[in-house]
């Protein structure tokens, strides 16, 4: 009898979870459903690896002093974004997962659907097959406009010298992506976050300076996210003026 009564609890726990997860899907739903009020800021969502993570995006408006937009990111250890692109295009609705952080993620508020969805791939991911790294770039793109958000893109963050010559291919394989990325970017009107023109050495070759490398020669320092930020803010107010108010946003 003890057995069947803790089977029966976990039932009654199961179906209140479960419960608990429709409604919160459907109050999210419904306040999707209303519309923005009349101070909504722009929402941007970085999808990316490590530098989405370590730029610290959502301390991004306070930083630059930024009222009119908010700043998001999800990090995906890999080059192939689709699911994390997925699930973007569900919110505020979320995934469901048999774990316990997505139980206790719903107490939290849901996750706010983005205007603007920032594309990123890592230069860990290069050298790699070009043909369908770039078909996958194209597939987000399309879906996350599809969804009636704003998708823009970035180059590749490259490699300081040194850790080229460590990797054969790595630079060449993303001289070649950027150089597709801005060229498509042209081509469908999409606007370019160019990590890579703010960092590199020079035009030509392209390496990531020394003085913005953590000491890996491929991951970034504090001086390089300050720059980075820069430019990011140089990009949005470019994109709506009225969202950035008085902020600074001079060239760089």
């Amino acid at each position: 009898m003890p057995q069947v009564a803790m089977y029966r609890n976990c039932l009654f726990a199961g179906a209140a979870v479960l419960l608990l997860s429709l409604f919160m899907d459907a109050y999210s739903a419904d306040d999707a459903a209303k519309g923005p009020g009349p101070m909504k800021n722009t929402h941007v969502v970085l999808v990316g690896a490590s530098i989405g993570k370590t730029w610290n995006l959502p301390e991004f408006p306070q930083r630059k002093s930024l009222d009119g937009f908010t700043l998001g990111s999800l990090t995906v250890w890999q080059y192939d974004k689709s699911d994390a692109v997925k699930e973007i295009l569900m919110w505020p609705k979320r995934k469901f997962r048999l774990t316990a952080s997505y139980f206790k993620s719903l107490l939290d508020e849901p996750p706010k659907r983005p205007d603007i969805v920032i594309l990123k791939e890592c230069s860990s991911y290069f050298p790699g097959d070009e043909t369908a790294q770039q078909e996958l770039m194209k597939k987000w793109i399309d879906e996350v406009q599809a969804a009636g958000m704003q998708a823009m893109v970035t180059t590749v963050v490259p490699v300081t010298r040194q850790r080229a010559e460590r990797d054969a291919g790595k630079m060449e394989g993303i001289r070649r992506y950027n150089d597709w990325i801005r060229e498509y970017a042209r081509q469908q009107h999409l606007v370019v976050v160019d990590l890579e023109a703010v960092l590199r050495e020079d035009p030509d070759q392209r390496f990531l300076r020394e003085e913005f490398t953590s000491g890996d020669g491929s991951h970034l320092n504090r001086k390089a996210y300050d720059l980075l930020d820069r430019m990011l803010l140089e990009t949005l107010c470019q994109q709506n003026q009225a969202a950035c108010g008085a902020a600074p946003h001079g060239k760089l």
